[in-house]
């Protein structure tokens, strides 16, 4: 239950709301002008204010603000007779929670009351998160949540802040966050925070190309080598080099790498002089290590020597208590890079959230948070605005039957919802692009496959046509007959 504050110049409104809102089991005050409102604050702090515009004496946006400055975990909800555009954008501009016009109905003050300490207790609780910032500026991400598991990996990273540990190996599925750990662990690091952070996909290089990154080349090394190339491992000597999926390194280059780790040392390809390295190398893989090391798929020595300290990321769905953190963390987020005021979830959607599957991890929950953000423009998120896989929609009753389930080609379905992206975004392909979760190349080139299948149907449905009809006037239709 909520302690309630109500400022307003008209006695009857304050009467009838605070009796509603005691009704509901809330502890509620009133007072008349926003001073009174400021002297009730400093005695005690609320959970919420309900605020007139207009007051006697001090204006509520001038209150509003003050409340903002000094009570960031109250929720204010302005109320006003005067309803216009402008006063509704500045009042949530200024961080007011909710505008409410006068005359309102009680039921719906009761529901926005409830909804409004759901969204305000997740808040609460990201804040006491611990939390790690991913570099210095205001814009850098954080590492956030609540449940033991994530608790166990900022522990290992607070351990490692003062380690000299050389190597760490993270695992965990597809878009746990495994590269924001890595920078976490870089950023944490005394000593190593202020030196390069380097990143190479191991995966997406061949073995030749892999080699010359990483180790770097002598002029004349192999064809094309006209100049000298320092490789990763020398840039980002002191700092921390972050070897992604390293589970798809070549057996040759695991070798080199093995020797990298015991030595400290490694020559340039093409080169004779060994050159010493002090960096941390921090490997991840969404593939099980050891049991590739077991079979055969990835050398057992080099596994033991990068799992100096292991780190596990479990997947969202192990750590349900961290989705509706990690939710109100990414409205935040896309709220100042979308220069939105969206502020949460309503009841139905936060349940979805928690009951989804996530295959995706967290990778997947912000981009959902993105395209609802991005796609609807209501202040609250509903459980209609989050796609289909995280709120399936059930098909609307037709003659008191439900509709039949026509399966469809999964390719039909995907040009469908591009198309109506497209038309969303007036056809600017940059931004539909964006919210699709794919590169704009990407885009054009699905396009072009459906513009290239729906011409080959129209060709065959012209030449099915042709064949049917009789031929023209003058000419022989030639038939084969048994004889």
């Amino acid at each position: 239950m909520a302690h309630i504050l109500i400022v307003d110049d008209e006695k009857n409104l304050r009467w009838s709301l605070r009796l509603a809102l005691e009704e509901q089991g809330h502890r509620v005050e009133d007072v008349n002008s926003g001073e009174e409102c400021l002297e009730s604050l400093r005695k005690e702090p609320k959970d919420l204010v309900f605020l007139d515009v207009r007051l006697p004496g001090r204006d509520g946006m001038d209150v509003l603000q003050e409340i903002q400055r000094r009570y960031a975990d109250c929720i204010v909800i302005m109320m006003s007779a005067y309803g216009e555009a402008d006063s509704v954008s500045d009042a949530i501009q200024r961080g007011a929670y909710y505008f409410l016009p006068k005359p309102f109905e009680l039921k719906k003050v009761i529901a926005l009351v409830a909804d409004a300490m759901v969204n305000v207790e997740t808040a609460r609780e990201a804040r006491t998160t611990r939390q790690i910032r991913i570099g210095s500026r205001e814009s850098d991400r954080f590492i956030v949540g609540n449940s033991a598991s994530m608790a166990a990996v900022v522990d290992i990273i607070d351990k490692l802040v003062s380690s000299t540990a050389s190597t760490v190996l993270i695992q965990g599925e597809s878009g746990t966050g495994k590269e924001l750990v890595a920078k976490a662990i870089h950023h944490q690091s005394h000593g190593r925070e202020r030196r390069p952070f380097l990143a190479i996909n191991c995966a997406g290089l061949p073995e030749n190309l892999l080699e010359s990154e990483l180790f770097g080349h002598e002029r004349g090394a192999f064809t094309d080598a006209r100049e000298r190339k320092r490789g990763l491992l020398e840039i980002a000597n002191t700092g921390t080099l972050f070897l992604d999926e390293i589970g798809e390194m070549p057996m040759g280059l695991q070798a080199r790498l093995l020797r990298v780790l015991e030595t400290k040392t490694f020559r340039r390809i093409g080169g004779v002089q060994d050159i010493e390295v002090g960096l941390r190398i921090v490997a991840a893989t969404n593939r099980d290590l050891k049991r590739d090391a077991q079979e055969g798929r990835f050398r057992e020595d080099l596994f033991f020597r990068l799992n100096v300290v292991p780190i596990d990321i479990p997947p969202l769905r192990d750590r349900v208590e961290d989705i509706p953190i990690l939710a109100s963390y990414f409205v935040q987020h896309f709220n100042l890079e979308l220069n939105r005021t969206v502020r949460g979830f309503d009841e139905d959607a936060r349940k979805l959230l928690r009951a989804y599957h996530w295959p995706g991890n967290v990778r997947e929950l912000k981009n959902v948070v993105e395209r609802a953000i991005l796609l609807e423009s209501a202040d609250i998120i509903l459980a209609s605005h989050l796609p289909i896989e995280v709120a399936p929609r059930k098909p609307a009753p037709e003659r008191g039957e439900e509709r039949e389930f026509v399966p469809r080609p999964l390719r039909e379905v995907e040009l469908a919802y591009i198309r109506r992206t497209l038309e969303h975004f007036g056809g600017n392909k940059s931004q539909a692009a964006k919210c699709l979760g794919i590169s704009r190349q990407t885009l054009r080139d699905k396009l072009q496959a459906a513009q290239r299948l729906e011409d080959e149907r129209s060709a065959r449905l012209l030449e099915d046509t042709v064949d049917g009809m009789p031929p023209p006037p003058g000419q022989i239709s030639v038939t084969s007959t048994k004889s």
